[in-house]
């Protein structure tokens, strides 16, 4: 039989949790710098901090099928425009965190987020 002290407790833990992961949503789990990759053909092209006084500017990237650009606002970044044929890149819209990235395989053009400390390379239960 379910008590009334256990229907509040459960409602507790419940709202704990949702507040717990909404903290870590909005606020993320590392206070380290960020930094936008952009690379070529597995070629580092280019390396850009982000962050509050990041900086906002738009580049233009010569690729393989003609062009890409690349639009960076402060702390995010989004692949604004790009010449290949099917534009998933341009779909993605906005990324912000470490680990997030965009891929435009036909440019062979990656943009990646990374923070200043590099991950772990430990095994978890996901790659395991």
């Amino acid at each position: 039989m379910i008590t009334k002290g256990d229907k509040l407790l459960i409602i507790f833990v419940l709202m704990l949790a949702f507040i717990i992961f909404t903290g870590f949503q909005i606020y993320g789990f590392t206070d380290d710098k960020t930094y936008v990759l952009i690379e070529i053909d597995g070629k580092l092209y280019q390396k850009i901090s982000l962050g509050e006084n990041g900086p906002n500017l738009r580049l233009t990237i010569p690729v393989a099928h003609g062009k890409s650009i690349v639009e960076i606002n402060r702390n995010k970044v989004r692949m604004q425009y790009s010449d290949c044929p099917d534009r998933d890149c341009v779909r993605q819209g906005w990324i912000s965190r470490p680990g997030q990235m965009i891929v435009c395989l036909p440019n062979k053009l990656v943009l990646k987020i990374e923070g200043s400390k590099p991950a772990k390379d430990e095994v978890d239960a996901v790659s395991y």
